[in-house]
């Protein structure tokens, strides 16, 4: 799913089998890269037991962005 956020496209790539985990990719307008990140928790644990992992060839991934998977995040996870 894509959806546009201020000046960026924010995609989910996917969830793992579990759905323990949502992948991102984040392009701000004029950005010649994407970010990519993902966000997940454990299976049984709570919310406060949520990560974030930035890929090592990840283009800068904007806070906003990371603020907006959140919020999305806490809906599916």
């Amino acid at each position: 799913m894509e959806f546009v956020v201020g000046d960026m496209a924010i995609t989910t790539v996917g969830t793992d089998g579990d759905d323990r985990a949502i992948e991102f990719l984040v392009r701000a307008e004029g950005a010649a890269e994407e970010g990519h990140f993902a966000i997940f928790r454990e299976h049984d644990a709570g919310w406060e037991s949520a990560r974030i992992t930035i890929a090592a060839e990840s283009a800068p991934v904007p806070v906003a962005a990371v603020e907006w998977a959140v919020e999305f995040a806490r809906e599916y996870l």
